[in-house]
């Protein structure tokens, strides 16, 4: 299949879904390439960034405009280990999307980004794999608290074999007691408020949105 012929796809099915399943998204926006290639927090952020324009440029050139586009689409974003810089890179994420649309002329629908959350594979070790069961934790919770829509945590035997029921077990219920023990999802930021994590995520949406501004000036 061409990409001519999968934007064309795109257009169909987004502009069907509008009208007859409106709360289904058709679009996703993947950053996991940029993350488990190693890229930083600044550079995840400025390439899904591109990529979610590149997809409403296409959506638009087929006349789906950016009120019906915007709202189909779902960021996919990776996060690692490092804590508070993951809470911050997806708070940032929001406030760019947000941005962006509203350059676009979307409305305030249109500029609330959706976000699924998956643990990170490339920092997981194969000798010691118990050891990944902390660090798929550490970064669920920042997912959580960087205001995630929905979570993947990854079985810690992933990176040796197909996950077996007992290590499938356990990522699910990692989520799980986030939701139901931490009581996570009943607070609208958690990390709101935080100095530290404020002015992180003001920082990298500031460098983010200037890689992203080199990214454009070269063809997007």
């Amino acid at each position: 299949q061409s990409v001519e012929d999968a934007y064309r796809e795109m257009a169909v099915l987004t502009r069907w879904t509008a009208t007859h399943a409106p709360h289904l998204q058709t679009v996703c926006v993947h950053g996991r390439a940029w993350h488990e290639a190693g890229g930083s927090a600044v550079e995840e952020l400025a390439f899904t960034l591109a990529t979610g324009l590149e997809y409403l440029r296409e959506l638009n050139y087929r006349g789906v405009d950016v009120n019906t586009a915007a709202p189909r689409m779902r960021f996919a974003i990776t996060v690692g280990s490092s804590f508070f810089k993951e809470i911050a890179k997806l708070r940032a994420l929001r406030l760019l999307w947000s941005q962006l649309v509203g350059a676009l002329e979307g409305d305030e629908t249109a500029r609330k980004l959706s976000l699924h959350v998956r643990t990170s594979q490339w920092n997981k070790t194969v000798c010691d794999p118990h050891n990944n069961l902390l660090r798929a934790s550490v970064e669920a919770f920042a997912g959580a608290l960087g205001g995630c829509d929905s979570l993947q945590v990854g079985a810690f035997d992933e990176v040796l074999r197909p996950p077996d029921d007992f290590s499938q077990r356990l990522a699910r219920n990692t989520q799980l007691i986030l939701q139901k023990e931490c009581h996570l999802t009943q607070v609208v930021d958690p990390a709101g408020g935080s100095w530290y994590v404020e002015s992180l995520t003001a920082d990298l949406a500031k460098r983010a949105w200037a890689l992203f501004q080199e990214v454009e000036k070269l063809g997007g």
